[in-house]
């Protein structure tokens, strides 16, 4: 499991590099990453995740399923994200459930940077919100932050498998700083 949040974390390096920054209203400071998934085809390391299956724009998602436990993620110090600390986080993402067992869940969480630990956990599993499956839905979760987080800590935020056993795919994710 280590290896995997490990693996994650340089994952979500190379994606924090790869993340638009042209946020589509008027919330354009708020906006900490936005991505769609286009922009990371060719990058290295080859990343099982990232698929042309299903799109909700472009060609590109990423995707979890019975052989791909975690997504491309993106990871990056809450001290670079936000120049105050964050209270609240707003997470949305188009996702695309194949069925009722697509109980994949798109996890943020707080770690530690120096032992990756977690400090805390939230997030949303896709079947709580998705109840039409074979077609793109939007989710969206507003997130209270702890107030024991701190600048030197990591916020990541990825897609996971959790009890999934059919592919569940993500596309077109926005996290913003609600205050």
């Amino acid at each position: 499991m280590k290896k995997t949040l490990f693996s994650l974390g340089i994952l979500g390096a190379l994606l924090s590099a790869c993340s638009k920054s042209e946020p589509e209203a008027s919330d354009n400071a708020k906006v900490i990453t936005a991505n769609d998934f286009e922009s990371v085809d060719g990058w290295m390391p080859t990343v099982p995740s990232l698929t042309r299956d299903q799109a909700h724009s472009g060609k590109y998602s990423i995707r979890v399923d019975g052989n791909t436990e975690f997504s491309l993620g993106y990871g990056n110090l809450l001290g670079k994200v936000s120049p105050t600390k964050l209270r609240k986080l707003n997470v949305e993402a188009w996702v695309y459930a194949a069925s009722a067992k697509s109980q994949a869940r798109l996890g943020v969480q707080v770690t530690d940077p120096v032992t990756g630990k977690e400090i805390f956990g939230d997030g949303i599993t896709i079947t709580d919100q998705v109840k039409d499956y074979k077609k793109w839905v939007k989710i969206s979760k507003e997130i209270v932050l702890p107030e024991n987080i701190t600048a030197t800590q990591v916020l990541k935020v990825f897609l996971w498998r959790a009890s999934a056993s059919d592919a569940a795919y993500m596309d077109d994710i926005r996290v913003v700083a609600v205050e």
